[in-house]
């Protein structure tokens, strides 16, 4: 689906991937599980790419649900993989960046799922921090967003007012909050990467799970 000309949202089975196109090549924001890399590749088909123009990936962090395609993607196409310095040590150790708190239904849940979050080590990552600017959308700037996971990361196209947020926001109920508590490693600095977010004025929120926001600012909490 089209967010608007050369942004597609790719859904996955349980998160969401963004896919950017480029003069120089394809530009892919997360890699869905361990089987969405399937779905990406038909994607990139689809719009007339090969996977060898798929150039960077982008991870926002290490969940299973956000990185279960690198290794398949990267064996195909060759491309840099970017995130912060702890998700690239999570990466390489094909773990998760911090311990789960799931307590019965979603303890049960997400023991049912364990093969859609299996994770591959994989240690070809640059490390990147706030502040630098990678390709996609007129340049897309880093921005540490942490409570989720310890190395969380966003990406702001600061042209064009469009966040990628990954899972530092959750929606529900019409309204952005913070992740929910059972996913979060500190919900405090969850609460100010929210804020932080909110204070680039964005005009589009892509968000790893759930809808594109459009009208952004009027679905941010008060600080």
């Amino acid at each position: 689906m089209a967010i608007v000309p050369s942004l597609y949202r790719i859904e996955g089975i349980l998160s969401v991937c963004y896919l950017i196109t480029t003069d120089e090549g394809l530009v892919l924001i997360d890699t869905g599980t361990a089987i969405s890399h399937r779905r990406i590749l038909r994607a990139i088909a689809d719009l007339g790419y090969t996977p060898s123009q798929l150039r960077h990936i982008l991870i926002t962090h290490a969940d299973g649900d956000h990185v279960g395609g690198v290794v398949p993607l990267v064996a195909i196409s060759q491309a840099r993989v970017y995130t912060s310095a702890i998700e690239a040590e999570a990466m390489a150790r094909g773990q998760f960046s911090r311990q789960l708190r799931l307590r019965g239904l979603l303890r049960f849940l997400f023991w049912l799922a364990q093969p859609l979050y299996r994770v591959q080590p994989f240690e070809a990552v640059e490390v990147v921090k706030e502040g630098d600017i990678l390709p996609g959308l007129g340049g897309l700037r880093v921005i540490e967003t942490p409570g989720h996971t310890p190395g969380h990361l966003s990406f702001f196209a600061f042209g064009s007012g469009i966040l990628f947020a990954g899972d530092s926001i959750a929606y529900h109920g019409g309204r952005m909050r913070p992740p929910f508590a059972s996913v979060t490693w500190n919900e405090e600095l969850a609460l100010a990467s929210l804020y932080k977010q909110s204070a680039l004025r964005p005009r589009i929120v892509c968000l790893g799970h759930g809808p594109v926001i459009y009208d952004a600012m009027e679905k941010f909490p008060a600080p």
